[in-house]
């Protein structure tokens, strides 16, 4: 499959998570912000920049216009993320993505030709709410990582009990498990280990294998 080159503006909560998965992705990646800082957070990507992103030159002189896909994700400032937007367009970039922090600002990106208008927040709520509706087993989930990495404590019930801890597993990782009044047990083995009613297993994934994990 071709990798597709990518820019992205704005390295806060969302968009270094966006950054650092495009990147882990094999893509070519430009990142750019105004702070030093939020760039030296990214790991190994293609080109990165400090830059104003409403000014036009700095956009080509990093490059952005040969990119196939820009994500701008500056929701903290309305007028900057319009600004930048605007810029994009200038120098010839079709494919835009925006982030927005409100249905207004959404509004205006998409009045100005941002391809897709995203609301992390929002989406990432629905998401998380569709998780808890479509598990029938009763869990709780700890976001560790911006998001990205979910940790699960799975309270097992009499549907669950007499199965190995693998098959409790599927596509996670078992991390601690904990047989009814008993202590924690670390790392335990997955083949030989049986869970029954009361017991809690703690399963590490990403928030995309918590999607996938079928309880």
């Amino acid at each position: 499959m071709k990798n597709i080159s990518y820019g992205v503006i704005g390295l806060g909560k969302f968009g270094s998570v966006v950054a650092d998965e495009l990147i882990i992705g094999g893509n070519t990646v430009i990142v750019a912000d105004k702070d030093e800082e939020a760039l030296k957070n990214i790991q190994n990507p293609s080109y990165a920049y400090i830059l104003d992103s409403t000014n036009i030159t700095a956009l080509k002189e990093a490059g952005f216009h040969e990119v196939e896909v820009v994500i701008v994700s500056i929701g903290d400032n309305v007028e900057k993320s319009i600004l930048t937007l605007m810029a994009l367009k200038d120098i010839g970039v079709n494919n835009i993505i925006a982030k927005a922090t409100s249905n207004i600002h959404g509004q205006i990106l998409s009045k100005l030709g941002a391809t897709k208008v995203i609301y992390p927040e929002k989406e990432s709520a629905k998401r998380l709410v569709k998780d808890f509706l479509a598990k029938s087993i009763e869990f709780e989930i700890f976001d560790l990582s911006s998001n990205t990495i979910r940790a699960i404590k799975l309270n097992i019930d009499e549907k669950l009990a007499g199965n190995s801890l693998k098959h409790i597993a599927q596509n996670m990782r078992v991390i601690a498990y904990k047989k009814l009044n008993n202590d924690w047990e670390i790392m335990p083995d997955l083949e030989t280990t049986a869970v029954y009613s009361g017991d809690v297993v703690i399963l590490l994934g990403t928030a995309k294998e918590l999607r996938d994990f079928e309880y």
